[in-house]
């Protein structure tokens, strides 16, 4: 695997679609739990969680992505976002200088 660091900043935008009713966390802090049943590693499936934490702030930085997988180098938390992309969890935003991704729905396409 290519040796990767983390930027300082990844915007993030919510594609989710409403808020389910069994959604897990409280007010604008909520994830799906079905993302625990998706056939994705661990750290892609708590890493999902913890972009979904920081959806209302429109953005997450180096520290936090570290903090949501603690004891993980920085090359596997690059490699739990590709996962995630991989598995149309998160969607590429193209543009605007820093990274950004939309965070879609872990109920699949009709959950958005």
């Amino acid at each position: 695997m290519e040796k990767r660091g983390l930027p300082e900043v990844v915007r993030l935008r919510d594609a989710r679609g409403e808020k389910p009713q069994n959604a897990a966390g409280i007010g604008l802090f909520w994830y799906e739990p079905e993302v625990w049943a998706l056939p994705i590693s661990p750290a892609a499936r708590v890493l999902y969680a913890g972009l979904c934490s920081f959806l209302a702030q429109g953005e997450i930085n180096r520290k936090d992505l570290r903090s949501t997988l603690k004891d993980h180098p920085d090359e596997a938390i690059a490699g739990a976002i590709d996962e995630l992309v991989g598995n149309g969890l998160l969607l590429p935003v193209p543009g605007g200088g820093l990274p950004a991704y939309e965070i879609l729905s872990a109920r699949g396409p009709e959950g958005r």
